[in-house]
């Protein structure tokens, strides 16, 4: 049968044994040639997940991008060899090569250029078939068609001989892999079927030991051996002829290889084992399920996945029996021993992707690793068939157990883990014992001394979260100190990390672009890539730059910098290069996370679509560097998914940009599904993200929930968003006073916090609440009595000493409804209302007054104030909330004490205000002058500011911003005037019998409110009819809303409008759109502010307006997420914070938002929202 007719039948057979129905095959997606290029060093060949055998092709080359033994730029075979490599930078193995062979061969691995030099063929890669569990390809020198599948621990070949009196079969145990020499070899015939023999080895692995068992489908007619290095077993053969060959491995012994071969493979079914292998990968292939329409990014995909389940790979017989580092053989264990550790690198992310979707083996990997702990004093570096080689740097062993001692990985003793950490820890061994004596490790004491240091500090920060999670608070203390040596290495005056003498003196010369491969103070890196490895303590690395925004900028400039890396000898490892980013090593790869945790998600994001798009393709070189056991490969899978964990034993995955629409992982607790919704290239950054349904106000997902089950959903946009706090403190301290420091005390408000926090499981929400609604009190309201014994209570705005009207009426209105259960608030209350309208009576004009006759203000306002005047700033609302907050209070207590001469006198005065800034009879004697850089602090027109029309309105000189109006009629003050005077006229009557200037006062109301109807509303292009800001009676109008109270937004909020009102609806949209000039959204929120604190500054005070108002539950609980995350991390409102990064705010104290954030929670919780709330996670 001729070879082209044997491949047209292998092609019908693997498309007819396809697993079960095409859509649930995922092996179909793989393309094991992806990586077989570049320097991606993959395996290519038939194996099984996780299995010891790997059989495949070995090429002659014994060069670097051989060290997997395959290249496609190569199509040489010497043999096909049962133990390969996958991905890594060093070469061994090839362990147990078989060769068929038809006629007379030279014995030797053999050159390229004599093709008589050796046994090796060309392979016919144009024919050539690999899919998981199975490889075939064509020998063009014998004409033979060599297929194979495996099992765990079997090999199995089928060979298509020509017609040959002289075909054979070539046991080849001289060539290794690389830099692997033979030591012993042995063969030996067993029958006329079969044969076995052993292999010992040193190279990368110093004392490898490999037992085989080999059986034939057919007997040979003769077995020669060639320096018992070599045997040909000999047959004659038919054209067509197919002859199978199955090889058993055991690290132990001949008897175990026979004992694997009669439990893994007593039969000789080729195309069944080929479907068992397919059906095994596909069942661990279908642990993610993906859904996108880009088919090339699903090969990728289930070609990174399929790659990342070559190793480890098993290293024990199926009755448990193993060869261990301490070269003993271990019997009968009751767990499943690996080998095959690339810890280095795969500790950032292949064995954390182990734990989500393979946590059964990773107890076994656990295991494995304890066991080699107690077998050689430590816990694996690199470990390789029994063989510990110490490749790379730190103790990478250390982030793997402590990972699964984080995340509750159950199957193994946590306090024998913990221990074998710590005894890894304190091993002087390689660097570490000159780290404990200096603090950290010299450079002119130790090679590579920098990336040592900085790997042992990563790995003691991963050692003190393993030791919080067993509650061990000493070792957690210690090892967290002693993660922080790498800080010795931070140079400031070049801001890299820099190797440092014994004498503390600095690497000189320094150039940050320069590497000498394995020979200078990084390891495959340079100063550029080993400046960032500190991901356990990223809040550190952002100490020694000096802030976030200057740590930022020189990550920023890492992407961007040249990427000529300069040397003589430069590591060829450095690759992948984006600036001096090098995602082809495993140093590199957490870097593009730091922006998340550093507050701009956006950023990585970008550079992940950017890596996940311009490094990864589906081509033979579509790896940017060494595939490294899996690690290149776990780094696509996971990123793409939208998260990577970026602190090793952190427990939680951050998040980066989805690549996907939709994924599915099979986890512990069933199914976890990440969808992306308006997902696209452009589209790219995460806007929001929801939990099972429930606002998610983290940048990253714990891993307890990852693997409980549910759905993550990303929603995507394409704009920059912060949807988390990124100044989110470890733990949530009460940040109250001291109680012996707090200025005033409730029992009733206490009473309701501890209500209200019971009823909260938002953790973050409840600290919220507790340090806010209180603020009021513990650091604002000064309460005392006066000489007649009533109530005086002079409250301070917060960070300024002294009292606004309008501040102190709306700081204390929340607290009003729990006068009844507490006598001592009812009177502090009935103090602030008795003092406001003590402090109208000196100056109705004045919005802040001092304690007392202070004369502090400022010095450059004209005209000159009573020295009891703080600030002359004439504004409606310094009238109108004193006002509300005497109703309420009377509404509420029903106490009408505070309703004396004094208030009486108050109203002559406010309706005197109120009507002389009608401008009927002229400008009138009010004016303000300041001297100022600040246009809106002071008035023009020498004072008096712009004219207005005298039209029934009431002129507002300021806004409740303290900003001067621009067309004097503040809409949203006469609105608050309308109310003001109705609920004045209504005590006048009711209390005071003074039913003239109850009158007057309705009178004025009517007036105004007539007004407001004639000349409030106008229409705009967009929204139709709504009100105004400010008009001037003359036809101009200011068509905007600033965030203070009050605005256009916060109407139905005091009660001067109806929440249904057509008019006021539109306004609501409008307010909240682009459309009105103080309107921002940016990364960091969305929300009004106002010209008095400057452009694109947001208002959380307009944030909380916009829940007060809503009707909508989805906005209410979307406002309650944005007030959570943007309050930098201080468990505070701020009075405004930037668009772009909400830890730039303004006035860390401001007692009246944090009082009204209070108000809002407790609004929300009375009126039954407490389930909305606690939706929020």
């Amino acid at each position: 049968m001729k070879i082209a007719e044997l491949l047209a039948a292998a092609a019908l057979f693997l498309t007819a044994c396809a697993q079960p129905a095409a859509e649930e095959d995922f092996t179909r997606f793989v393309d094991p040639r992806i990586g077989t290029g570049g320097h991606g060093h993959v395996f290519m060949g038939a194996n099984v997940p996780f299995g010891m055998v790997q059989v495949g092709p070995t090429s002659i080359p014994q060069e670097w991008d051989w060290t997997s033994g395959y290249h496609e730029s190569d199509s040489t075979v010497i043999g096909f060899s049962h133990t390969h490599l996958s991905g890594t930078g060093i070469g061994d193995l090839f362990d147990i090569t078989v060769m068929p062979v038809v006629g007379g061969v030279t014995y030797a691995r053999g050159s390229a250029d004599d093709p008589q030099s050796g046994l090796w063929s060309y392979a016919d890669r144009r024919e050539e078939i690999a899919r998981p569990g199975y490889y075939s390809v064509p020998l063009t020198r014998y004409g033979i068609l060599a297929e194979m599948t495996a099992t765990a621990r079997v090999g199995l070949h089928r060979y298509t001989f020509p017609a040959s009196a002289d075909a054979a079969v070539v046991f080849d145990l001289e060539n290794g892999g690389c830099w692997d020499k033979a030591t012993e070899t042995h063969l030996e015939q067993e029958s006329d079927r079969c044969i076995s023999g052993w292999r010992y080895s040193t190279g990368w692995a110093e004392d490898q030991r490999v037992y085989f068992v080999a059986e034939f489908s057919k007997p040979f007619e003769k077995f020669e051996t060639v320096n018992d290095r070599y045997a040909r077993l000999s047959f004659t053969t038919d054209d067509g002829e197919q002859m199978l060959l199955k090889v058993a491995l055991s690290p132990v012994s001949v008897e175990g290889a026979k004992a694997n071969l009669a439990a893994e493979l007593p039969g000789w079914d080729f195309d069944e084992t080929v479907q068992v292998a397919g059906r095994a990968w596909n069942t661990e292939l279908s642990k993610v399920r993906i859904t996108t329409a880009d088919e090339t990014a699903k090969r990728i995909f289930y070609t990174a996945l399929y790659h990342t389940m070559v190793a480890p790979s098993l290293f024990c017989d199926m009755n448990g029996d193993y060869r261990g580092s301490d070269r003993q053989i271990h019997r009968n264990a009751d767990f499943t021993n690996y080998t095959t550790f690339s810890l280095w690198d795969t500790y950032r992310a292949a064995m954390p992707l182990m734990t989500i979707i393979h946590p059964e083996r990773m107890a076994d990997i656990v295991q494995t690793m304890l066991h080699i702990a107690d077998e050689q004093g430590r816990l694996p570096v690199w470990h390789l068939w029994g063989n510990e080689t110490d490749c790379m740097v730190g103790n990478p062993g250390i982030p793997v157990i402590a990972d699964a001692i984080v995340k509750e990985i159950g199957g193994f003793d946590r306090e024998k883990a913990f221990e074998a950490i710590r005894k890894t820890a304190m091993n002087p061994d390689r660097g570490n014992g000159l780290r404990m004596q200096y603090g950290y490790i010299p450079c002119d004491l130790f090679n590579e001394a920098v990336a040592y240091d900085m790997e042992y500090a990563l790995a003691d920060g991963a050692a003190a979260r393993a030791a919080e999670a067993l509650d061990k608070k000493e070792d957690a203390a210690y090892f967290a100190g002693r993660s922080r040596s790498y800080r010795n290495y931070y140079d400031p005056s070049t801001r890299f990390m820099r190797g440092r003498d014994s004498k503390e003196g600095w690497r000189t010369p320094f150039n940050p672009f320069a590497s000498t491969h394995r020979a200078d103070d990084y390891c495959e890196g340079n100063a550029w890539q080993y400046t960032w490895l500190a991901p356990h303590d990223v809040e550190g690395l952002e100490e020694l730059f000096g802030s976030r925004t200057e740590m930022i900028e020189k990550l920023d400039s890492l992407f961007t910098v040249s990427s000529t890396v300069e040397g003589g000898e430069t590591s060829p490892d450095i690759s992948g290069l984006i600036g001096q980013y090098a995602h082809g090593n495993e140093p590199s790869h957490h870097v593009l996370y730091l922006y998340t945790m550093l507050g701009q998600p956006w950023k990585t994001a970008e550079r992940v679509r950017e890596v996940l798009a311009t490094l990864y393709h589906a081509a033979p070189d579509g790896l940017s560097g060494n595939e490294d056991v899996g690690q290149m490969s776990a780094w696509y899978v996971l990123s793409s998914l939208g998260m990577y964990e970026a602190e090793p034993a952190g427990g939680r995955y951050w998040f980066g940009s989805p690549l996907f629409d939709r994924a599915e992982l099979k986890v512990q607790g069933g199914m976890f599904v990440v969808t992306a919704e308006n997902n696209s290239s452009e589209n790219r950054y995460i806007q929001r993200v929801w939990l099972n349904g429930r606002p998610y106000t983290k940048p990253y997902l714990w891993h307890k929930d990852l693997i409980s089950g549910g759905e993550l959903r990303f929603e995507m946009g394409d704009t920059p968003k912060v949807w988390y706090c990124p100044e989110e403190p470890d733990r949530y301290a009460d940040q109250r006073p001291a109680k012996e420091r707090r200025l005033f005390r409730s029992e009733a408000v206490e009473k309701e916090i501890a209500r209200v926090c019971s009823m909260l499981t938002n953790e973050r929400l409840r600290w919220m609440f507790a340090n806010c609604f209180p603020n009021t009190l513990d650091t604002t309201v000064h309460y005392e009595e006066d000489e007649n014994g009533k109530p005086d209570t002079f409250v301070y705005t917060g960070d300024i000493p002294a009292m606004w009207l309008r501040d102190s009426g709306a700081q204390v209105w929340p607290y009003v409804q729990l006068c009844g259960r507490d006598p001592q608030l009812q009177k502090m209350i009935a103090g602030v209302i008795r003092r406001q309208f003590r402090l109208i009576n000196i100056d109705p004009y004045a919005n802040a007054f001092n304690v007392g006759p202070t004369g502090a203000h400022n010095k450059t306002d004209l005209p000159e104030a009573d020295p009891r005047v703080f600030e002359r700033k004439w504004e409606i609302d310094s009238h109108g909330y004193p006002i509300r907050l005497a109703h309420h209070y009377w509404k509420t207590t029903g106490d009408t004490s505070v309703f004396d001469t004094e208030w009486i006198e108050a109203m002559h005065n406010i309706v005197k205000t109120l009507r002389e800034q009608q401008m009927k009879a002229g400008p009138g004697e009010y004016t303000f002058l300041r001297t100022t850089d600040r246009q809106l602090d002071t008035r023009c027109h020498v004072g008096r500011g712009n004219p207005v029309k005298p039209v029934g309105l009431i002129a507002s000189a300021f806004r409740p911003s303290d900003d001067a109006t621009t067309f004097g009629f503040l809409v949203p003050s006469n609105f608050m005037a309308v109310t003001s005077l109705r609920k004045a006229a209504e005590i006048l009557t009711t209390v005071n019998g003074e039913k003239d200037l109850a009158a007057e006062c309705t009178a004025l109301a009517g007036e105004v409110e007539e007004a407001l109807q004639k000349y409030a509303v106008v229409e705009h292009p967009e929204y139709g009819k709504i009100y105004a800001f400010e008009v001037d009676g003359f036809g101009s109008r200011f068509l905007m809303d600033d965030a203070n109270v009050p605005s256009l937004l916060a109407m139905p909020y005091l009660g001067d409008v109806e929440r249904t009102d057509p008019v006021y609806e539109n306004t609501r949209r409008f307010v909240w759109s682009e459309a009105n000039p103080y309107f921002w959204r940016g990364a960091a929120g969305e929300g009004i502010g106002g010209p008095h604190i400057g452009v694109e500054m947001i208002w959380p005070m307009s944030i909380m307006m916009r829940a007060f108002t809503s009707t909508d539950d989805e906005e209410i609980r979307d406002c309650i997420c944005q007030l959570i995350t943007t309050d930098a991390g201080t468990g505070f409102m701020h009075e405004s914070f930037s668009r772009h990064d909400a830890s730039n705010y303004t006035r860390a104290w401001f007692a009246w938002q944090n009082t009204l954030f209070g108000e809002l929670i407790l609004k929300l919780v009375n009126e039954g929202k407490t389930d909305l709330l606690n939706s929020i996670i």
